[in-house]
């Protein structure tokens, strides 16, 4: 069986090729787990503490070519001061030499989140679209079958519909799309963005809607309110939102079943229009 580390092996080998001002002197060593997500694996490097590597241990996201995209945007992103420089890349592998970023050491604010989405919203248009429509049917095939009528007929609902269509026609921007707590480090005092595998061109209310899940409510208007100013469509926003949990639940039934709501005795996650 290949390992994750085993599959790191040639972005180390390859040390000197990295992408950093001053070279290394020697090779460096793969470190521990610093940590595991639904689709990759960080490992600290013993000897240079401000790299780390990472790994994808499976695709998360159902678009194609999700990699290289990710790599694109992430790149752009590193040269716009709001993501970790990318200082090695291994297509085969899927593996990445990058800056370590660290955990913010205050609660990250509404304010200072839409700040880094206005920047992340400003960066180049993508030939990489979002496929929201196509990733809940995907998901769908997840969903446990005595379930499964239950969460079509949501899908099917009007009030879906009518949300999907109302994101489809807004203006696209490229969009993180998975601005969670875990996605979200500091260097200094910037903000950062990491695991950019959802980025595309969408529309930013699903990406603002998505990052609200782990702020507290009283910081949610303040990240609207910095983001959208005074064009914020609360019609839209709910749309955002509602699509956001729809997505995210039947995410989870792919990813995180333990954590999936069961529609046939829980709707508490469906945001009340």
């Amino acid at each position: 069986m290949v390992t994750a580390a085993n599959r790191l092996s040639e972005a180390l080998r390859n040390w000197a090729d990295w992408d950093l001002i001053a070279p290394l002197a020697a090779a460096p060593r793969l470190g521990p787990v610093l940590s595991e997500g639904s689709g990759h694996i960080l490992f600290e490097l013993l000897d240079e503490p401000s790299l780390v590597a990472r790994i994808r241990r499976r695709p998360t996201s159902e678009v194609e070519g999700a990699f290289t995209g990710e790599v694109e945007i992430w790149s752009a992103a590193a040269s716009a001061g709001i993501a970790p420089a990318l200082l090695y890349v291994d297509h085969q592998q899927q593996a990445v030499i990058c800056e370590r970023a660290r955990q913010a050491s205050h609660p990250i604010t509404g304010a200072a989140l839409g700040q880094l989405m206005c920047a992340i919203h400003a960066l180049p248009r993508v030939n990489r679209q979002l496929t929201l429509r196509a990733d809940v049917t995907s998901y769908l095939s997840s969903v446990p079958a005595e379930q499964r009528s239950a969460w079509r007929a949501i899908v099917h609902s009007t009030d879906i519909e009518q949300a999907f269509s109302m994101l489809e026609h807004d203006t696209d921007y490229l969009c993180h799309n998975d601005l969670t707590a875990g996605n979200l480090l500091t260097q200094g005092d910037q903000l950062f963005a990491i695991d950019w595998e959802y980025a595309a061109m969408g529309s930013r209310y699903f990406d603002v809607a998505i990052a609200m899940t782990d702020l507290p409510a009283i910081e949610q208007p303040l990240l609207a309110e910095r983001v959208f100013g005074q064009s914020l469509s609360f019609a839209l926003l709910t749309a955002g939102r509602t699509i956001a949990a729809l997505v995210t639940a039947l995410w989870q039934h792919r990813f995180d079943p333990s954590q999936a709501p069961d529609p046939r005795t829980d709707l508490s996650w469906l945001p009340r229009r």
